[in-house]
Order: C-alpha cells, then sequence, then structure tokens
C-alpha cells in the first residue's frame, strides 16, 4: 500500500515537473517574436523585446544613424567669416555679397598686368636709394578693410621694413597701404587711394609713388647718410699721403714765388656725391686760380681753373690710382697741375 503510494505521488511530481518545463518553453518560443498589441502582456524587465511590424504599419521613428544620414549636409560653403577670415557656413554668407566678393576677385585677377608692370617700373625709380618691393603673396580678403588684394614686403638694403597691401575695396577703390613692422619705423606709414574704375598701370604707379614718398625720402637719407660716412672713409684713407704731397709741392714752388693754400678741410659735396679739398693758386701773394682735389672710388683727382674765360686753356684736370699712389708721384701729378697758371700769372707780373 505505502509502496502505491509513493509511486502515485512520484508520478504526480514527474507531471508537475513535465508542466512547468512545457510552459517555459512555449514562454520562450512566443517571447522572442511579439506582435505589438501582445507585448504588454509580456511581463519581464529583463526579457528582449522585439516588435513585429505588420506591412501597413509605417514605422514611426527613424533610427539615429539613418536620420543623420538623411539630415540635409551642414558641410562649410566656401565663403569667408568676416570675423576671423576663416571658411563660414553658406548660410553665414549672403549670397548676393558672395556674389559681390566673386565680382571683386575676377576684377582684381584682370588687374594683374597692370600692376606687374605698375610695381617693376616703381622699383627701376625706387632702386638708387636701394628701396624695392617684393613679390606678392597669395591675394586674400581682409574683412577689417572689406578689400581682396595681396601683402608684399618692402625691403631696404635687402632688410624687410614694412608691409605693402595692395586692394580692391568693396567700394570701387584701389588702395595702397605701408605698415611699418616697427613701431620706432612709424615714419614709413602712408596709404593712397584711387578710383578702380578704369585704372591702368600708369594709375597704379602713381598710387604705389604717393604711398611709398615717406619711404622713399626715409630711404635716401639713410642712403645718403652711408654715402657720407663711406666718402670720409675713403678721405681719410689717402689725408695724410695727400698732406705730404701738398708740403712737398708747396717747398718746390716757393722759388717761382708761388704756393697753394688750404680754403678749408675737406668736405662732403652733394652734388658731386664724395669729399672735396679746395685750395688758392697764389702767385706773389695774387689768387690766381683755384684748385679742387677729389676722391674717387680708385683715383684721387687734381684740377686747376681760372676766372678768366679767355685763360680757359691754363686749365688742368689730371688723375692717378689710390691703389700704388706714392707721395712723390702725388706731388708731381698737383704741380704740374698748378704749373701752367702759375707760369703765365708769373710772365704777366713780370712783365708788369
Amino acid at each position: 500500500m505505502t509502496t502505491a503510494l509513493y509511486l502515485v505521488l512520484s508520478g504526480i511530481l514527474i507531471g508537475a515537473g513535465i508542466s512547468l518545463i512545457w510552459r517555459d518553453a512555449r514562454k520562450k518560443s512566443h517571447g522572442s517574436f511579439t506582435l505589438e498589441r501582445d507585448a504588454r502582456s509580456v511581463a519581464a524587465d529583463e526579457v528582449e523585446v522585439t516588435i513585429a511590424r505588420t506591412a501597413e504599419e509605417p514605422a514611426r521613428r527613424a533610427p539615429r544613424g539613418a536620420a543623420a544620414m538623411l539630415a540635409p549636409s551642414r558641410t562649410a560653403a566656401p565663403g569667408l567669416s568676416p570675423s576671423d577670415g576663416t571658411q563660414a557656413p553658406a548660410s553665414a554668407v549672403d549670397p548676393s555679397r558672395q556674389s559681390a566678393r566673386l565680382a571683386l576677385e575676377r576684377q582684381w585677377s584682370l588687374l594683374q598686368p597692370a600692376i606687374a608692370g605698375a610695381i617693376a617700373r616703381t622699383n627701376s625709380l625706387i632702386a638708387p636709394v636701394h628701396l624695392l618691393i617684393g613679390p606678392a603673396g597669395e591675394p586674400a580678403w581682409s574683412y577689417k578693410n572689406r578689400g581682396y588684394g595681396v601683402h608684399q614686403r618692402l625691403l631696404l638694403g635687402g632688410e624687410s621694413v614694412a608691409w605693402l597691401r595692395l586692394e580692391l575695396l568693396v567700394e570701387g577703390r584701389l588702395r595702397a597701404n605701408v605698415k611699418a613692422h616697427r613701431d620706432d619705423a612709424g615714419g614709413l606709414n602712408a596709404g593712397a587711394e584711387t578710383a578702380a574704375a578704369a585704372v591702368d598701370g600708369e594709375r597704379v604707379g602713381a598710387l604705389l609713388f604717393e604711398c611709398l614718398q615717406p619711404a622713399t625720402a626715409f630711404a635716401a637719407r639713410r642712403v645718403e647718410i652711408s654715402e657720407v660716412e663711406a666718402s670720409e672713409r675713403a678721405w681719410q684713407s689717402i689725408n695724410g699721403m695727400l698732406a705730404a704731397a701738398l708740403s712737398a709741392t708747396n717747398g718746390a714752388l716757393t722759388q717761382a714765388g708761388a704756393r697753394l693754400i688750404e680754403l678749408a678741410p675737406a668736405a662732403w659735396e652733394n652734388e658731386l656725391r664724395r669729399h672735396r679739398l679746395a685750395l688758392s693758386v697764389e702767385v706773389n701773394g695774387d689768387d690766381v686760380a683755384r684748385m679742387h682735389i677729389e676722391r674717387l672710388p680708385h683715383e684721387l683727382e687734381v684740377a686747376v681753373g681760372v676766372r678768366e674765360p679767355q685763360l680757359a686753356a691754363l686749365g688742368r684736370r689730371r688723375r692717378i690710382p689710390v691703389d700704388g699712389m706714392t707721395i712723390h708721384a702725388l706731388a708731381e701729378l698737383i704741380a704740374s697741375c698748378a704749373w701752367p697758371a702759375i707760369a703765365r700769372f708769373r710772365e704777366t707780373r713780370r712783365q708788369a
């Protein structure tokens, strides 16, 4: 009897276990694919639920990735930001303003032959003061000036001292502006404008010349100072030998009653661009002629002239190379230039 009860109880338990396993199996098979209307009946926070949609049921929300792919492109358009000069979004650039900019860039491109010719001519004019407009950089917009153009270095003696900005303005003007690199060279700063309509090489050249006037004047003063210093050093290199030669010449001329008197120390002659020494040629106390001695780059020049035009033939002009020059050779050259005038007036005084 007891055995029979155990068997019945075991059967009940086995049946209950089989029913539980069957129920769990059914839940798993239906839980992974459930219609939307049955989704609420699936009670499992931890169960993954995939909603099946019928063919006529449209998607309510696109996936985030797909939405990003379908969203309008926000790539920056080829415009320039007014604030920092970088590429700006298309929405930040007014189409009419962008069209005006493109037109200005085309106008700038058309002006390049005239600008290049004007710069070449300007460089030839300012070359004597060692000033030069350097090569142009890439054209770019300046939102501060509302213009399109280029920067070029302004070189003085090969050294960059300022920027030259040449640009077309949206107001229809062509502007040139010089800005010194250093604050203590502010005297170089200048600007000039002209109407951009029908501008040609001549007008661009005039614009550049006006803008570069302060820089040209500054360069000229600097070159003059350099020339004066160089000429003074050159004169000092022969001054001692010249003094000895003049002393020897006067010693020889004393017998003829003549002498050479220095009127003033050698000085810079602005018209000649070099130092010159002036002397009086005297015969028996009378001033009969003038002698000038000049230091050339590689030679020393001695010239004598008289006041009377009818005696111009008495004048002499001779040169001697500085390299290898001796006191004796220089004294002979000085005496040979002075002697015709000395002899002429010495003879005249004797006859009188």
